[in-house]
């Protein structure tokens, strides 16, 4: 008889539909059973902080036609440019290749951006982290742990 696959989440439709968590320098594209695998339902991280930049507009005049006698006068002024990463609109499979592991099995997603990134997204959303998420393996086999350094006398 064939070993069940083991299940965490109940089975739902959209279960193994693919979804992007998008964070600062990156995103994570992974199963809905694995993303809830790693954060509580309840308390989900906050994925709206995008990448900001301040942009200037220099005061700029200019014509309909060249020759034109009547010229339009731009003035100065300043926006914030905000862009929420959607993952790329490619449908091939970006990013990096990686193992989750989530209570001693291993699950795969993909990473854009640096581990690094990811880490810190992870560090500062901590309190949405399920219990038995604190490990991934990049692709080239390093390791990368979670750990509270606060516990430790």
């Amino acid at each position: 008889m064939p070993e069940t696959r083991f299940v965490p989440n109940p089975v739902t439709p959209d279960l193994y539909r693919k979804y992007t968590i998008s964070f600062p320098g990156g995103s994570l594209t992974a199963t809905k059973d694995v993303l809830s695998s790693m954060f509580e339902a309840d308390n989900l991280p906050n994925t709206c902080s995008p990448e900001t930049k301040e942009v200037s507009r220099k005061e700029s005049s200019w014509t309909r036609y060249p020759g034109d006698t009547q010229s339009r006068r731009v003035a100065a002024y300043q926006y914030t440019l905000k862009n929420y990463s959607n993952g790329g609109n490619s449908r091939a499979a970006a990013g990096e290749p990686i193992k989750i592991l989530i209570n001693n099995d291993y699950w795969t997603a993909r990473l854009v951006g640096s581990h690094q990134s990811f880490m810190d997204y992870l560090c500062e959303n901590r309190s949405a982290l399920v219990d038995g998420f604190t490990y991934w393996q990049s692709q080239k086999g390093s390791p990368y742990f979670l750990t509270d350094n606060s516990t430790s006398n």
